[in-house]
């Protein structure tokens, strides 16, 4: 399914977030050729890569992400007046964003799996994935890197879902879609750089549904037992554990969350 680039700048006309688009029938991955340009190109602010499929797309922690032809790979490039340890806030920004196209556009009810995965009846259907430089107390740039099963589905992935699944046989036109979530992650850009983090971790947690509710957390191979109880405002995940300890867990540490969603 060719991308039509056209048809794209026209629904996103306006939107800072694909002032510029780099597209690609294949490549190994868009998130590393994001980075590559946010390291040399300081106007680079705003641009959409994406392509078709990806040799070697990237999750967290290493993981290969399969992405064939028929989803929705991109990653967008930011150079905002952030603060470092707020970046996250930006990976939070995307899955709300993700969940909030399924939401409006196909009449879903989509939700977040701490810290980047977008569900549909407990299957994982998106991930998001955030690679940031600081350059001593700045933040140099931040790419956001978003996967999303639309027309397909990669085979032998267990708890996995595509968004074709749930609403039919019409295929869904990617470049809608991406249209609708760079639009929905620029609103929320715009408050997390005028530091309004109260009201997007609030949007946040309300697509959470593991917040409030008791949980397996496994931290760097130690399992922790507790009450998912919030989101701090540096974007970390306060967890208060059986014995009273209050412990904040970070999106970079190696995390497995156990839960019935």
């Amino acid at each position: 399914m060719n991308f039509d680039l056209t048809h794209l700048k026209v629904a996103i006309r306006g939107c800072i977030f694909g002032k510029e688009i780099v597209s690609f029938k294949e490549i190994s991955s868009t998130q590393d050729y994001a980075i590559s340009v946010a390291e040399i190109d300081p106007y680079c602010h705003g641009m959409v890569i994406i392509s078709e499929s990806q040799l070697f797309g990237r999750g967290r922690n290493g993981k290969r992400w399969m992405s064939p032809p028929g989803g929705l790979w991109f990653s967008v490039i930011t150079k905002s007046d952030i603060k470092p340890s707020s970046s996250i806030f930006l990976s939070y920004a995307m899955s709300l964003a993700v969940c909030e196209t399924i939401a409006d556009d196909y009449n879903l009810e989509a939700f977040i799996k701490w810290p980047n995965d977008v569900l549909i009846k407990r299957k994982k259907v998106a991930g998001i994935l955030i690679s940031s430089a600081v350059r001593g107390e700045d933040l140099e740039y931040c790419v956001v890197g978003a996967g999303i099963n639309l027309n397909s589905r990669p085979k032998g992935m267990k708890g996995t879902t595509s968004l074709i699944e749930h609403i039919g046989p019409t295929s869904i036109t990617l470049e809608s879609f991406l249209a609708s979530v760079l639009a929905h992650f620029r609103d929320y850009h715009d408050q997390i750089q005028s530091e309004n983090w109260e009201s997007v971790t609030k949007r946040w947690k309300s697509r959470c549904p593991m917040m409030g509710k008791w949980i397996k957390v496994m931290v760097d191979g130690v399992q922790l037992d507790g009450l998912a109880s919030d989101i701090d405002s540096d974007g970390l995940l306060i967890l208060i554990t059986t014995r009273g300890q209050k412990v904040r867990i970070s999106e970079t540490q190696d995390v497995s969350l156990k839960l019935d969603l």
